[in-house]
């Protein structure tokens, strides 16, 4: 299944990335890694995580870390909405 990401995951991924780098380049490739493991498992897997209040809409954790992929299953393809660290507020409906 394909995988497609908002605008909005994209820059959260990067924001996350660019901040762990400023004070350790290993932990940010590290936690990079295990988001984009993560994802790449729902290619294969997209209903693997947990559906939320809001029906038809996924999420999954990039473990070890704990960050929060939040998804969509739109037709034959796999949509990221957000990619977030358990400690920031839950999209509800914030999805663009």
């Amino acid at each position: 299944m394909r995988v497609r990401y908002t605008a909005t995951a994209l820059a959260e991924t990067n924001d996350i990335v660019a901040r762990i780098a400023e004070h350790n380049a290993t932990a940010a490739v590290a936690v990079g890694a295990a988001i984009k493991t993560a994802i790449g498992r729902l290619s294969s897997f997209p209903r693997m995580g947990t559906e939320t209040e809001d029906a038809g809409v996924y999420m999954e954790i990039a473990r070890p870390y704990d960050y929060l992929i939040i998804y969509s299953v739109p037709g034959s393809a796999v949509l990221i909405h957000n990619v977030r660290h358990p400690a920031r507020q839950r999209p509800s409906s914030e999805r663009s």
